[in-house]
């Protein structure tokens, strides 16, 4: 029986508007009211994202929020707030000089603010689509703590060089992986999405073949395996689909809505 549904955000129910359909919310009261947890899984702090909850019509309708890429697990009945893995300052200095010639614009969060190092118009239309105040920086500044990740700002026709660059420069002490077309993030090679998928397993009490999940591209992919039932978008990447138990319709034809009324509303999905 499934008893925990996770789901990533932009491109799964999070459109390039930054909208949530209304099935993919009313979807989401369905399951709930079976007695089945939702759980939001999202590349994003969990403190920047969370006063979009109302916007989007999920307030009082998500049980877990998992933010920055499994970094951080917020139980929203406790308000418990647990940190998993971050990178030390050595590591994010040479990880910035590293790729910050290739063209990048590197960018750190603090909470609903997202500092940028060059803003312009590229980066002030990915800042209006995740929903974060841009404010300028010199990035080496803010590296003197420990810090989740370092997202990079990549023009969409450059993502396929910087993934290449990344694989002909592998580094043990960090993991780097497309969240968008235009992002790129590095972060701690024991953090991702599973992970925080793991923890809320384990404030739970359940175990993996009790818990589904939806995603659609590469930093999902570690959650769709970590579950027995990991579902891919159809404008999911294909490194997502090739791991995913099942496909369901795009985000733009309300998939995730669509799978959870067809398979598990409606008692069709089979174990």
């Amino acid at each position: 029986m499934i008893k925990l549904i996770a789901s990533d955000l932009d491109g799964t129910i999070i459109n390039h508007h930054n909208a949530c359909d209304p099935s993919t919310v009313e979807a989401v009261k369905r399951v709930r009211d079976m007695g089945i947890k939702f759980a939001i899984c999202t590349g994003r702090p969990i403190d920047s994202m969370t006063p979009f909850l109302k916007e989007w019509g999920l307030y009082g309708n998500v049980d877990y929020i998992i933010g920055s890429n499994g970094g951080e697990v917020l139980e929203i009945e406790t308000n418990k707030h647990a940190i998993t893995y971050d990178l030390s300052e050595e590591v994010l200095k040479d990880v910035l000089a590293l790729y910050e010639p290739l063209g990048v614009i590197p960018s750190v969060y603090d909470g609903q603010i997202l500092y940028v190092q060059t803003p312009n118009e590229f980066t002030a239309k990915i800042c209006k689509r995740i929903g974060v105040i841009e404010k300028q920086a010199n990035i080496y500044d803010l590296l003197d703590r420990p810090t989740i990740k370092i997202m990079f700002m990549v023009e969409e026709d450059k993502m396929k060089e910087i993934e290449a660059f990344y694989q002909n420069h592998l580094d043990e002490r960090y993991v780097g992986f497309k969240t968008a077309v235009d992002l790129f993030e590095i972060s701690n090679p024991l953090l991702a999405k599973d992970v925080g998928v793991e923890m809320v397993a384990a404030m739970m009490h359940i175990n993996h073949d009790e818990m589904m999940a939806f995603g659609d591209t590469s930093n999902d992919v570690a959650m769709l395996k970590k579950v027995k039932y990991g579902i891919v978008m159809a404008n999911g990447s294909e490194d997502a689909k090739k791991v995913a138990y099942d496909k369901t319709l795009s985000i733009e034809e309300n998939g995730f809505a669509y799978y959870l009324n067809k398979h598990v509303v409606d008692g069709e999905f089979v174990e």
